[in-house]
């Protein structure tokens, strides 16, 4: 048996939907007598009748139902193959892994990389975000899981390369009537004479301080641990404890919540956000994404 022809398969299944090979023929600016042809030639081969004549046009037989249907997923399948390469052959393509720290998750990284998907949402390109504290993202890319990291500056990255990506403010969220809430800022060490609400990161966060020559007491009363930021900083924004929060973070829900960002004096509070990958990146689009999100606040670069 001779292979069935894409084009006949198209006819036929629109002529099938619309019951009318004049319409179709009209459409398509052919001869009707040329479909007609078309179509015998398809039952000659198939051995079977697929369409009969009516008085306003044609329909299927029940032979012809059941291979239309079979018909209409080669077409579209064919379809998808050709959008397919016309997207590799006019543009990106392939799938990027991104490892990133929970408070990059929570901020700026979701809007950054959504609109990398708005600028390729043509293209054939497909993001895989994973959460990881920063450390075993980092790792991540070592052992080839993730193509990129997103992590603070102060964890360690050697043997990979990295960019700035961007730089924010350890803060406290506090309820508005707590005793600390007209403060124009405080240090850490005052902060800890309070209950603390904490997040599932918080004691990674804490070590890295600590590391790093931030937070050098360990003296903190957490009333509360939740899993997500979001949540941590709504149990202070209740009044149950203080909140230590990246002010990112902190910024998309203060209008809906009405809490107080408390600056924190120490030094360690300021703190930057780097990307992180393989020397040897040879993905295009891995690349573009980082290009993209390297780009997305230059401003602060410094």
């Amino acid at each position: 048996m001779k292979d069935l022809d894409l084009t006949t398969l198209r006819l036929f299944v629109d002529v099938s939907d619309t019951k009318s090979i004049k319409r179709v023929a009209d459409r398509e600016k052919i001869d009707a007598s040329a479909i007609t042809k078309r179509f015998s030639k398809l039952e000659e081969q198939l051995q079977t009748t697929l369409l009969k004549r009516i008085r306003q046009g044609v329909e299927v037989t029940p032979e012809g139902a059941l291979f239309s249907e079979q018909a209409r997923r080669l077409v579209n399948d064919a379809r998808r193959l050709t959008e397919n390469l016309s997207r590799r052959n006019n543009g990106l393509s392939g799938v990027v892994t991104v490892a990133s720290h929970m408070s990059s998750m929570s901020s700026v990284l979701t809007d950054d990389l959504a609109m990398f998907m708005k600028l390729h949402q043509h293209e054939s390109v497909q993001l895989i975000v994973k959460e990881a504290i920063s450390k075993d993202a980092v790792q991540m890319v070592r052992d080839g899981r993730a193509d990129l990291a997103v992590v603070w500056d102060n964890t360690e990255t050697s043997d990979l390369q990295h960019v700035d990506y961007y730089k924010d403010l350890i803060i406290a969220v506090v309820h508005k009537g707590h005793p600390l809430a007209n403060r124009k800022e405080v240090n850490y060490e005052e902060l800890i004479a309070y209950d603390l609400v904490a997040d599932k990161h918080t004691k990674h966060t804490e070590a890295m301080l600590q590391r790093s020559g931030g937070i050098t007491c360990g003296d903190a009363r957490i009333v509360v641990q939740v899993e997500s930021s979001q949540s941590a900083i709504r149990m202070a924004a209740k009044g149950i404890g203080i909140y230590i929060s990246q002010q990112k973070i902190a910024q998309l829900q203060v209008s809906n919540l009405g809490f107080v960002m408390l600056p924190i004096s120490d030094s360690w509070t300021r703190v930057r956000v780097k990307l992180v990958y393989k020397s040897n990146l040879f993905s295009p689009v891995a690349k573009a994404l980082i290009d993209h999100l390297a780009h997305q606040h230059q401003t602060q670069a410094n």
